[in-house]
């Protein structure tokens, strides 16, 4: 009987500190995203496999950037030297809106969020380099 009170506590424990873990949890993105400010750049979308192996960028480029990108190789953004995972304001993956722009330069809007190591960027809008 000790032994089922005992249960029943800790699970009682447990279900109170759960809503409070995810509202910390919450609060933690919400910091993150914040610390961002939307702006915008101007990047070139880069083929991540050509661009880490050879250094693959530029119009010398575009024509394999184009290929690989358009048959499900990954892509990224770069600008000023850092590539960039564009991203909705959800984290999903934005790369339904730069699939048919590889190895050309965009004009990209959103925020900068980088965390662990990794650079994202929350895109706002997209459009191609005039």
């Amino acid at each position: 009987m000790k032994k089922l009170r005992f249960l029943l506590g800790v699970f009682a424990l447990a279900m109170l500190a759960c809503p409070a873990i995810a509202d910390e949890m919450n609060e933690k993105h919400a910091k993150i995203t914040e610390k961002s400010d939307s702006k915008a750049m101007k990047c070139e979308v880069i083929d991540v496999a050509c661009y880490i192996a050879k250094g693959a960028k530029g119009e010398g480029h575009q024509g394999c950037a184009a290929k690989c990108i358009g048959e499900g190789g990954e892509l990224a953004l770069l600008n000023d030297g850092n590539l960039y995972i564009p991203v909705d304001k959800n984290f999903h993956s934005a790369r339904r809106l730069f699939v048919t722009k590889g190895g050309e330069m965009v004009n990209v809007s959103g925020k900068k969020v980088e965390k662990s190591g990794l650079r994202f960027i929350v895109v706002d809008g997209a459009e191609k380099k005039k």
